[in-house]
Order: C-alpha cells, then structure tokens, then sequence
C-alpha cells in the first residue's frame, strides 16, 4: 500500500512481494500478488527476492523447483544449444519443404535457369536440396 506525506512524498506501508510459482514440482510463472489461498499440495508460491523473480521472468527455463527450493538449472546450457539446433534443423526443413514446391514447378515447366552452362531450373533446386540435406545431416550427427 501507498501512503501519501504531508509534503507530497510517496512513502511504501508494505513492501512488494515477489512469487514464483510451483505446479506438479514445476515452476509455472511468477506473480506480485500473493495467491497463497489458492494454495494446493500440487500448486503454492515461493517468495523470492525481486532480483530472483527478474532474472525468472526474462529467462524462466534456467531455474527450476528442486528440494524445496528454486534453483538454477545446471543444464540451462545444454537445454538452449538443444533448442537453438532444433530451430536451426525446423529453418533447413521449412526451406527444403519450399524447394520440393520449387521443383514441382520446375518438373512442369521444364526451362533452363542458365543456358550457358545447360542448367535446368530443376537441375538448381536439386543442387540446393543437396546441400541443405547435408547441412541437417550435420546437425544431425
């Protein structure tokens, strides 16, 4: 609550509370408001320092709930490479999947990209699948 001085300065009767909350021994969100009457043995809040709560809320998979408390996530590392190659392996199939329509077309259409090197426009996007291929594969291996 706030309260008002007689010189018009602002004065903080109860200081702000911060919660991270707990599902199923998961952290699920991060409030200012205590919700602990709606409190379960699977769902309750834990109170945490406010710079806890802002590093929670900017980047809430590097902690997790472990023995009673909230933690950083000694695989946080780990888990953003993992995310980060499935991103890049989900972009190589978004563009394989548009060169695939490419070559249908190219199949239909039968025309040359480049006559100096007797080029079809099939013969390109198949060289472009090649390559896009072995860089999943890569990131596969």
């Amino acid at each position: 609550m706030v309260k008002s001085s007689q010189k018009g300065k602002v004065e903080m009767k109860d200081k702000i509370k911060y919660y991270i909350f707990v599902e199923n021994g998961k952290l699920n969100g991060c409030s200012q408001i205590d919700n602990s009457k709606f409190s379960t043995e699977n769902f309750f809040q834990i109170e945490v320092s406010e710079e806890i709560y802002n590093l929670y809320n900017n980047t809430p998979e590097k902690y997790i709930y472990s023995e009673g408390k909230i933690i950083e996530n000694t695989n946080y590392e780990s888990i953003i490479k993992q995310a980060e190659l499935e991103n890049k392996k989900d972009e190589i199939i978004a563009k394989l999947n548009d060169l695939d329509l490419k070559r249908i077309r190219a199949v239909c259409e039968n025309e040359m990209k480049d006559s100096q090197k007797n080029e079809t426009w099939l013969d390109y996007y198949n060289s472009q699948i090649l390559k896009l291929r072995q860089q999943l594969e890569e990131l596969t291996i």
